[in-house]
């Protein structure tokens, strides 16, 4: 897959038309999960089901996107054993099927849960994995443009044309820091250094998607080091915001090894030794 290519142009869909998926297409999905999919940490133990629309039903008020149901012909389900980075691994599959299934001109949207046990109640699932990951996914209806009417106080108020669900993401210049936290001084010479490899990788995780699009994370580059780092947000849930590393992750390393080769990722970094500032965490780090 060209992952720069998809990365780009994904679009997450909250309508979806009534045709269906067919069979060949869903065992596709099935091997690709099976033989191909990207996992961050191969040795936890997942398990994938696919649903179709009568499971909508099941889902209402269980499953959604801020807290609304998304109505759609099939929905992937992750489970996965517990784990420490459960949630980060998932994030990292489920992103990555969901780029396998806009290569297969497929349409998708991730949807947020609280409760494992409710939506294996829901779904039938006797699976002593817990749900880590769920998505809707069809064809998506074509957006018209919708008028977005913006209220920050009685006297600023205006009216805009939305032509996209995306809203906008950070720069690459918001998301990354050179040395310390913070510091975008030599940040582009830097990433010049590393030709287009790092710049590329980086720009994708600007577009990585993110519970209410927060992207509460960044990246400090220092002496040849990748890591990732989480920032505090009270909007997201952990596992809201795992799933959204993950995510990110994935982004970064699925367009960096289209140049530069397999990247490892090391977790558990102390976080005062890159003095970072309070409630900051560093999630993954990797040498260029």
């Amino acid at each position: 897959m060209n992952y720069s290519a998809l990365i780009h142009n994904r679009k997450s869909t909250r309508e979806f038309t009534d045709k269906e998926v067919v069979f060949a297409q869903l065992e596709a999905i099935q091997n690709y999960y099976y033989n191909s999919v990207r996992r961050l940490i191969p040795a936890i133990r997942t398990e994938l089901y696919c649903f179709g629309p009568n499971s909508g039903a099941a889902l209402e008020g269980a499953a959604g996107y801020n807290q609304f149901l998304v109505g759609a012909p099939q929905y992937l389900v992750l489970l996965s054993e517990k784990h420490a980075l459960a949630e980060i691994n998932a994030g990292f599959m489920m992103q990555d099927l969901l780029l396998k299934l806009a290569d297969m001109e497929l349409d998708s949207c991730w949807l947020t849960f609280t409760d494992s046990e409710e939506i294996k109640g829901v779904l039938g699932i006797t699976s002593e994995k817990n749900v880590v990951a769920i998505a809707a996914f069809g064809y998506g209806k074509k957006v018209v443009r919708r008028l977005r009417l913006n209220i920050r106080s009685m006297s600023d108020v205006d009216l805009v044309a939305k032509h996209r669900y995306m809203e906008p993401k950070r720069s690459v210049e918001d998301m990354a820091f050179l040395d310390t936290w913070g510091n975008t001084q030599g940040l582009d010479r830097y990433i010049g250094f590393f030709d287009d490899t790092l710049w590329e990788a980086l720009y994708a995780a600007t577009l990585s998607p993110s519970y209410l699009n927060r992207q509460a994370y960044g990246f400090l580059l220092r002496e040849g080091t990748v890591s990732l780092v989480s920032r505090p947000d009270l909007y997201n849930t952990k596992i809201d915001g795992d799933l959204s590393l993950g995510i990110v992750l994935l982004h970064f390393t699925a367009v960096a090894e289209e140049v530069a080769g397999k990247l490892s990722w090391r977790f558990g970094q102390d976080a005062e030794s890159l003095e970072l500032p309070e409630g900051h965490q560093v999630i993954a780090s990797c040498s260029l």
